[in-house]
């Protein structure tokens, strides 16, 4: 009799602490603070898509139908005002008219191209920016990232995409939750200090992702940037995020913007 009061209270303890757990709140995500470090221009007819720092140049891929681009410029600016607004990109090529360009990701030597709605993998040459090949996959693609051994992509929805290099195949899908609540809108992704850095569609914020758990660990509140900008076009989002390795910042652009700001954590 006593042994079955004990499983008994045993019983109903645990499920008082389930219950209890259960209605705890979830913790929110910390804001980031930063500071800005320089600013450069950046051409605003490039409506940013993907954006990557390799050496001493940028990677930018630039959307929409019939102008979708993929360049490369370096990070140094002329010193005169007319050049830097003149200067030419490094290398450039022009992505067929039947592509919507999206996300930008480097691995290796490779540069693996997003398209919006056409389900397709664009894949060239860094040093030449020369096409080699295409793979196709299901779904949108938006953001793309890498983590030094899978490619990461954002479709919109509150989901990340673990994708082989090789075939494109997705070996894991990971739900995205701020509070416990799902986040949507995932775009432009950056993976940097471990963590995956994502911009959400038609905000002026950027959040760090725990790539294992899904979980936001903080958010960075970039609407004071933009304002800087006096911006008069809804279209014209925040939507680049580059990590420099060498200044251990980040490059914060959007689409169509016509300057780059150089940010970096404070501790």
């Amino acid at each position: 009799m006593e042994f079955r009061v004990r499983q008994t209270l045993c019983a109903l303890l645990c499920t008082s602490l389930l219950f209890i757990a259960n209605l705890a709140p979830a913790i929110a995500a910390e804001s980031i603070a930063y500071e800005l470090i320089s600013e450069r221009t950046h051409k605003p007819t490039l409506f940013t898509q993907g954006l990557l720092v390799d050496g001493d140049h940028f990677y930018e891929s630039s959307g929409l139908y019939n102008q979708s681009l993929l360049v490369s410029y370096p990070i140094a600016e002329p010193a005169s005002t007319w050049a830097k607004i003149s200067a030419p990109f490094t290398k450039k090529q022009t992505i067929p008219g039947r592509y919507f360009a999206e996300g930008l990701a480097l691995l290796g030597d490779k540069l693996y191209l997003l398209t919006w709605q056409e389900q397709t993998l664009l894949i060239y040459d860094k040093t030449t920016l020369n096409y080699e090949k295409s793979i196709t996959y299901k779904g949108e693609g938006w953001g793309l990232t890498e983590d030094g051994k899978q490619l990461i992509r954002s479709d919109g929805s509150d989901a990340l995409y673990f994708h082989s290099p090789d075939d494109f195949r997705i070996t894991k899908t990971l739900k995205v939750t701020d509070a416990g609540k799902p986040i949507s809108q995932l775009n432009e992704l950056e993976f940097a200090g471990g963590f995956i850095w994502a911009n959400i569609w038609y905000q002026d914020r950027i959040i760090k992702i725990d790539p294992v758990t899904g979980n936001v660990m903080g958010e960075m509140d970039l609407s004071g940037l933009k304002q800087t900008l006096q911006l008069n076009n809804s279209e014209k989002v925040l939507n680049g995020i580059a990590w420099d390795e060498k200044q251990q910042a980040f490059w914060i652009t959007g689409k169509l913007w016509p300057k780059m700001f150089l940010i970096r954590i404070s501790q």
